[in-house]
């Protein structure tokens, strides 16, 4: 196994150029900025975010704005169904029209991929681990063995995957993306082996770098169970360089001093220089609460109810109840002036940025020679450097 492993990183070395090189972030302009926006609202403001039901459709979203009249700033969307898409399935993840229309009306889009492998029953697939007929023991070890049909399915995947994403990034969208998420809670294939599922998030890191996707910022998740995280979760962490932000999937926890003492603190004091999400949620204590106690998250995003909101025509949509966070939960998030709907963070990052849309030509490009802009600190601008910029007393960004 040892010689598979050096020659797995040799064969790497070979066709990608130096670790440091490939490991190094490639962000395009509009990725930038909107890392930017979320360093300078943290722990400040929260964003507000739903995750859609199934996966490629904005149900949660419609059914937040229906009982509260605002949408949430994130919409949380999953590639779920790539196997069957590509087998002419009901979902077609080229069809990218609902996330540009989301991305235009000023909210942010993340993707997570419950990344489906076949299951042990032949023309089944599952992304949970097991014995079982329904699940599967596909080897996330066989990331250190390019020979390996395991291997070469999970290049042939994420290729398809770096694909779908190609077509935001050439709309100039930036996309939160979160894959292989709850690694350490081991219920998922890439999760079995800590080494293996680290070594496989670098190579799709690097693959996507190599594919020009520099429109991703990278969300890391956190195992939690009964509420709590597993104090060995950063077994599965890759590594600062490969993430933008650290997030954490928390249910059925009503003690928000609880929530912030073991999960935002517990992960804030691992990554003191990441962001902090709250990427899932169900059955929690209130936004408001979860503040007083300090827990300030970057964005939260409920779980979908499947049954409530699978038909945005039906009557159980009507409904003030749901099975995460009823309408209740969602009046008092909103209640608060720190939590941001869809409206509200177009507005204050058109605000920070002091531009519009971001079109071409609020961007600019600075010569070395330039000595006449300063960061938003008041530092003069270095050459080189990327992000916003005061010139002439205006504020521009600078790819």
């Amino acid at each position: 196994m040892r010689q598979r492993r050096i020659l797995h990183l040799l064969l790497l070395l070979l066709l990608c150029g130096s670790a440091s090189a490939q490991d190094t972030p490639q962000r395009s302009a509009e990725a930038e900025e909107l890392l930017q926006c979320f360093h300078q609202i943290f722990g400040e403001k929260i964003l507000s975010g739903a995750t859609a039901n199934v996966n490629w459709n904005l149900n949660e979203a419609k059914w937040v704005h229906q009982h509260t009249g605002k949408w949430p700033a994130v919409n949380c969307f999953d590639y779920l169904h790539h196997p069957f898409a590509s087998k002419g399935g009901w979902i077609d993840y080229t069809n990218v029209t609902e996330l540009v229309n989301w991305h235009k009306a000023g909210g942010v889009i993340e993707i997570m991929w419950h990344w489906n492998v076949p299951a042990n029953k032949s023309g089944q697939y599952s992304f949970y681990w097991g014995t079982e007929d329904d699940k599967t023991t596909f080897d996330v070890k066989k990331i250190f063995d390019p020979t390996s049909s395991e291997y070469k399915l999970m290049m042939k995947d994420i290729n398809t995957i770096g694909g779908y994403l190609k077509l935001l990034k050439t709309r100039k969208i930036p996309v939160l993306w979160r894959p292989l998420h709850e690694a350490g809670g081991m219920w998922f294939w890439w999760g079995r082996d800590p080494e293996a599922c680290n070594e496989l998030w670098k190579v799709m890191y690097r693959r996507f770098q190599e594919l020009g996707l520099d429109n991703l910022i990278w969300v890391w998740t956190q195992s939690a169970a009964w509420g709590k995280p597993y104090s060995d979760g950063y077994r599965w962490y890759p590594g600062d360089e490969y993430v933008d932000i650290v997030s954490i999937d928390v249910y059925n926890n009503t003690n928000a001093s609880n929530i912030y003492s073991t999960c935002f603190n517990f992960l804030k004091k691992a990554s003191p220089t990441k962001l902090v999400a709250l990427t899932e949620c169900g059955n929690l204590s209130k936004i408001s609460q979860q503040w007083k106690a300090r827990a300030r998250w970057l964005y939260f995003a409920p779980w979908y109810d499947y049954g409530r909101t699978s038909n945005p025509n039906s009557s159980e949509f009507k409904s003030r109840d749901h099975g995460s966070c009823n309408a209740d939960w969602w009046d008092d998030a909103f209640a608060q002036d720190y939590v941001l709907s869809r409206e509200d963070f177009k507005a204050l990052r058109q605000e920070l940025v002091g531009i519009g849309d971001l079109q071409d030509d609020n961007f600019v490009t600075l010569k070395p020679e330039d000595d006449k802009s300063f960061d938003l600190n008041g530092r003069p601008w270095q050459p080189g450097q990327k992000g916003l910029v005061i010139r002439g007393g205006k504020k521009y960004f600078v790819r």
